[in-house]
This record gives structure tokens, C-alpha cells and sequence, in this order.
């Protein structure tokens, strides 16, 4: 029996750190196996490698790896004409809706939230499922594919004006 999950997918041209598509798509593992069912119909299926951990070869007998994200948020896979970012949390999608990300990362839309994580990690979100992460003294560590420069750049200005009226900037 197949696992599958709902999930969002972020395809990425190889080499691009532009997205391409994102939205709502179905992931599946047996036996190793792996089925990306894409938004659009697009499917990709992935053969393990049986002599490598995380390596597949795709449809054509390409080599393709699997890399985990951070806090268990999702995995990469790494195609050789693209890359696939599977992310278990289907925000900003809802199941019904064929939604979006708007063609500019403009910040536009309600400002980001910023909530505190464990071990005092701050997340800045956006609309659209954009996440910035920082540590305890307020420096950038990671964001979601989501994000581009400009939204990292606005995220970094709110959590400094954030620890700021926190009084809790430790350097």
C-alpha cells in the first residue's frame, strides 16, 4: 500500500532559484518508490537507487537525489532538468482552491506575523508562504522558497524593530 499526502510543490528550473510553478500537488513512497503528482498533471516518478541512500534515477534513467529540508518541513528532489521542493505544509494552498503565488514577490497583502518557535527561533510569515527564520539574537538563517530578496529584506527589518520594542537584543 501506498503512503500518499497532500502536499505543496515548488518546481524550480535546475540551477534557477526562480519558481516556476507552485501550488498544491500529491506526493507518494512504496517500496521506495517515489510518484510527484504535480498541478497541471504533470507526474514524476523516481526508481531508488539501491546502492545509494536518497539517490533515484528518474523516467529516463537520469540520477536524481533526494536532500531533506531542515525541521522536517519537507524534501527536495533534484532532477537533473529541474528541482522539486515537497513540502508537507500545503499553506498558502487550500484543498479547493487553484490559487497562486502572485507573479511578483512585491510585498502586497496583509504585513508579515512573526511568531515565536522553539529554542527562541522567530519566523517572519508572509501571505503567499514565505518564511524567514531567526535565531535568538535575530540573524537570518533560513527561509522557504517562497521567499525572494526583497521579502528576506523586510523580514530582517521587522524582527529588528521586533527585538527592539522586545528590549531583547543580545549581542
Amino acid at each position: 500500500m501506498a503512503d500518499t499526502v497532500d502536499a505543496r510543490c515548488d518546481v524550480f528550473p535546475a540551477g534557477d532559484d526562480k519558481a516556476t510553478s507552485s501550488g498544491l500537488c500529491t506526493f507518494s513512497q512504496r517500496q521506495g518508490f517515489v510518484t510527484i503528482r504535480l498541478k497541471g498533471g504533470q507526474t514524476v516518478e523516481l526508481k531508488p537507487n539501491e546502492n545509494t541512500p536518497n539517490a533515484f534515477f528518474d523516467e529516463r534513467g537520469e540520477p536524481a537525489k533526494r536532500e531533506m529540508l531542515d525541521a522536517n518541513r519537507g524534501q527536495v528532489y533534484r532532477l537533473e532538468t529541474q528541482s522539486i521542493f515537497v513540502f508537507w505544509d500545503t499553506a498558502p494552498y487550500k484543498k479547493a482552491a487553484g490559487s497562486s503565488i502572485p507573479a511578483n514577490g512585491s510585498p502586497t497583502g496583509s504585513p508579515p506575523e512573526i511568531v515565536k518557535l522553539l529554542l527562541g527561533i522567530h519566523q517572519v510569515k508572509f501571505d503567499g508562504g514565505c518564511r524567514v527564520n531567526f535565531n535568538k539574537a535575530g540573524k537570518y538563517f533560513s527561509k522557504t522558497s517562497a521567499c525572494d530578496a526583497a521579502k528576506v529584506g523586510i523580514a530582517e527589518d521587522a524582527i529588528q524593530r521586533y527585538f527592539r520594542e522586545q528590549g531583547s537584543m543580545s549581542h
